[in-house]
């Protein structure tokens, strides 16, 4: 009696084990098989251990590593550019020690990234949050596991799966997210980003507090994990932080000889939207008082990194920064960037 109610009910649990699996699996919505048809803000904003552990365990080329910035960048985009599989495994307010694990994990697999070297990813006193070392932690404890469960069968993608289908059932826009924040007025200035300097200047838990650079070692170690057909990208931001950068805790310094190492000492290609130019310059192409590139931005970035032509009478926002050009770059970036601070 109770052999043949648990056998109906062994079945029965397959069963639904089976059908939720393959609503997972169909509807896909993190986009591990393919990106086309899924809705942007699964594809860039919901990172979690297991999701990016899913995704180093798909078919992939490029993976996109960075901060919240690389949110703005949305994977079919790469992949309409080169031909190429890509996911976005960025990691909102990340580390240079977490982004370095997440980088080394791709290249075990035998892939490449697409790695964005932020300013407050490099400093190393983030270290002391709290928060930060549990993440670590949790990233470490996840991408260093042998085995590897399910990625269609968690209680996360099947909530995933069921908003995609009321989503798509409601005619939802899958770019919503990305054509808001395009969309969205640009509110901010100089005058609110000298207002927002305070979060460069030693205030306690901010990004920025008490900003001392990762090592020379850990530097090179990054740089040592790219190939030549990794990329490191320092993104835009809007220009007058960098006047700023210039102003508080020798920031600029810091960050452009980091930088300085990583061309130095990496065979990957290292580009370059930092300084005054057509991005950088205008107010509409960034939300969040300056701090974050609009969707759109990721655009052009990306159509002149894979577009290169070295005829200057093409105006392009970045630079291509080799072992030849970049103590000239930073000298003269920093020049330009000096003739801000002191108008």
């Amino acid at each position: 009696m109770y052999q043949k109610y648990l056998k109906k009910l062994f079945f029965f649990l397959f069963i639904v084990f089976f059908l939720i699996s393959a609503m997972n699996y169909l509807v896909d919505p993190y986009g591990y098989l393919s990106r086309n048809n899924k809705f942007v803000k699964n594809l860039t904003m919901f990172n979690k251990p297991h999701v990016t552990m899913a995704r180093l365990n798909s078919d992939g080329y490029y993976y996109l590593i960075g901060t919240s910035r690389m949110a703005k960048v949305n994977p079919k985009i790469v992949e309409m550019i080169t031909g190429k599989k890509t996911h976005n495994i960025k990691l909102d307010g990340a580390t240079l020690r977490e982004n370095s694990f997440i980088a080394s994990k791709v290249k075990e697999k035998g892939k490449f990234f697409i790695y964005s070297l932020d300013a407050f990813s490099l400093n190393a006193n983030r270290q002391n949050f709290k928060e930060i070392n549990d993440r670590y932690e949790a990233y470490k404890n996840e991408l260093s596991k042998n085995i590897f469960f399910s990625k269609y069968y968690n209680s996360d993608i099947t909530i995933r799966s069921i908003q995609h289908l009321l989503k798509s059932l409601n005619k939802e826009n899958i770019n919503k997210q990305h054509i808001e924040e395009n969309s969205r007025h640009s509110i901010f200035s100089i005058q609110a980003a000298k207002e927002n300097s305070g979060v460069l200047n030693n205030v306690d838990k901010s990004n920025f507090s008490n900003y001392q650079s990762y090592s020379i070692d850990e530097i090179t170690r990054l740089a040592e994990l790219g190939s030549k057909d990794d990329i490191f990208i320092i993104f835009p931001k809007y220009f007058y932080y960098y006047a700023l950068f210039s102003q508080y805790q020798e920031i600029e310094n810091q960050y452009f000889s980091s930088i300085k190492l990583l061309v130095n000492h990496t065979e990957a290609k290292v580009w370059s939207f930092y300084g005054i130019n057509d991005i950088t310059s205008s107010e509409n192409n960034f939300n969040d008082n300056g701090w974050h590139f609009k969707p759109q931005v990721s655009n052009i970035i990306f159509n002149e990194v894979f577009d290169y032509r070295q005829d200057s009478s093409i105006n392009q926002s970045g630079v291509l920064l080799t072992k030849e050009n970049i103590d000239s770059y930073l000298s003269n970036i920093s020049k330009e960037i000096n003739n801000i601070g002191d108008n």
